[in-house]
C-alpha cells in the first residue's frame, strides 16, 4: 500500500471513527495497554455493539491489572457472562495474576501495566499474535502488525488473494507480509485501527460499500468488479499452476537469486520463476531475459520437474539449467544476488527453490 493510499486511509478514519468506550477522543493518543487487552479479547468472536456495555461494566469493576488479579474466577465469570467462550475470561485472570506477580520483582512495579514486547506478551495465557500486536500498536505505538478477520478480508480484496491465511504457513505469511507493510510506519497504530474500522463498516462481508472506500482506487477486486469473489470460500477448488524455474549459473559458479517480482514470494530471495505452458518450447524462454543477457548464454538444459504446493496452488514446475559464459558482474541491482552453489542451500529459505536446486545436484552427482 503506497504512501498516498495510506494517507487517504488515515483521513477517512479521522472523519469516520466511531465513538467507542475503549477508543480515546484523541486518535493519536497512546492507550492504556490494559484497556486494549480487555477490549480486544472481548471483541474476539463478538460484535462491537455487544461488547460496548460489557467493557464499560468490566472496567468499572476491574479498572486495572492489580484489581483484576485479586478477583475470584467466579466473579470474573459473572462479569463475562453473555460473551461466551469462557476460556477467554479464565486466561484473562491467569494473565492478570502472572503480570502482577512479575511486577513485584521487576522494573514495572507500580506501573500496573502489561509487557511491551511481543515475546513477553505472547508468553502470557490467551494472548496470541493478534492481541499482542494490538497492545503493542495501540498502547505502545510500536510498528507492530495485526491480522484479524477484517484485515484478511481487506487484503484479499485489495490484492486479489484467492486463498486464506488458514490454509498453510505460506498463505499466512503472505497475509502477514501485507500487514507488516502497513505497520512499517510511525502511524502504524492509525493504519491498523483504520483498517479494522474499514472492514467493520465499509469493506463488509456482504454488500461492501466500495463507493465510499478510501482504498477503492487501489483495490483489484473493486477495479475488476469482483468483490464477491474475495475472500474465497473455504471450500473453493484447488488451482493447478505450471511454471518454469531458472537455475542460472555464472562462469565463476555462482547461482542467480532474485528478490520480489515473483507471484508467490513477495519478500524472499528465490530462484527466478514464471508461469508457463506444460509443453513449453525448448531453448531460452523470453522471460529469462529479465535477468540475463541471451548473448552470454552457453547452454540451456531441462534438468527435470518437481511438484510443490503453495496456498491453494498445486504446482508442477520444469527446471531449466542455464550456464553463462561470463562471471558475475561487479555491480548488480539491489534485487539480485549471486550465491555459490555450496551456500545456496542455506541462502534460500523456501523449499520451492531448494526442490529446484535438488534437480541440479542430482544431475551433477551423475557419473
Amino acid at each position: 500500500m503506497d504512501v498516498t493510499t495510506l494517507k487517504k486511509l488515515r483521513d477517512w478514519f479521522r472523519k469516520n471513527a466511531a465513538e467507542l468506550p475503549w477508543r480515546p477522543a484523541d486518535l493519536d493518543a497512546p492507550r492504556d495497554p490494559y484497556a486494549v487487552w480487555i477490549s480486544e479479547t472481548m471483541l474476539q468472536q463478538t460484535q462491537v455493539a455487544t461488547v460496548r456495555e460489557y467493557f464499560i461494566r468490566w472496567m468499572k469493576r476491574f479498572p486495572d491489572v492489580e484489581t483484576l488479579a485479586k478477583a475470584s474466577e467466579e466473579e470474573v465469570f459473572k462479569y463475562w457472562q453473555g460473551l461466551g467462550y469462557y476460556s477467554r475470561a479464565r486466561n484473562i485472570l491467569k494473565t492478570a495474576k502472572a503480570v502482577t506477580l512479575e511486577e513485584r520483582s521487576s522494573d514495572r512495579v507500580h506501573k500496573k501495566t502489561l509487557p511491551d514486547s511481543r515475546k513477553e506478551l505472547e508468553a502470557l495465557p490467551g494472548i496470541g499474535a493478534y492481541t499482542a500486536g494490538a497492545i503493542l500498536s495501540f498502547a505502545y505505538h510500536q510498528r507492530e502488525a495485526i491480522l484479524d478477520g477484517n484485515l484478511v478480508r481487506i487484503f484479499s480484496r485489495l490484492y486479489a488473494l484467492d486463498f486464506l491465511p488458514t490454509e498453510s504457513r505460506d498463505a499466512a505469511e503472505i497475509y502477514w507480509d501485507y500487514a507488516r507493510e502497513v505497520a512499517d510506519s510511525p502511524k502504524a497504530y492509525m493504519h491498523n485501527e483504520a483498517l479494522m474500522e474499514l472492514g467493520r463498516t465499509v469493506c463488509k462481508v456482504k454488500n461492501p460499500d466500495c463507493t465510499n472506500c478510501p482504498l477503492r482506487n487501489a483495490c483489484r477486486a473493486a477495479l475488476e468488479n469482483r468483490t464477491d469473489e474475495f475472500p474465497p470460500s473455504k471450500k473453493h477448488m484447488q488451482k493447478d499452476w505450471h511454471g518454469t524455474v531458472l537455475i542460472v549459473e555464472s562462469a565463476d559458479h555462482k547461482i542467480l537469486a532474485v528478490h520480489g517480482g515473483q507471484k508467490f514470494f513477495k519478500n524472499q530471495f528465490t530462484l527466478p520463476h514464471f508461469e508457463s505452458p506444460r509443453n513449453a518450447t525448448a531453448g531460452l524462454p523470453a522471460q529469462a531475459e529479465r535477468y540475463i543477457d541471451a548473448d552470454k548464454v552457453l547452454s540451456v538444459e531441462n534438468i527435470g520437474k518437481f511438484r510443490h504446493s503453495i496456498t491453494v496452488h498445486k504446482m508442477e514446475c520444469d527446471v531449466l539449467y542455464i550456464l553463462l559464459s561470463t562471471k558475475v558482474p561487479k555491480r548488480t541491482a539491489p534485487d539480485i544476488r549471486w550465491v555459490t552453489l555450496e551456500k545456496a542451500k542455506e541462502f534460500f529459505a523456501n523449499s520451492f527453490s531448494l526442490k529446484a536446486l535438488e534437480r541440479l545436484l542430482h544431475r551433477t552427482d551423475k557419473p
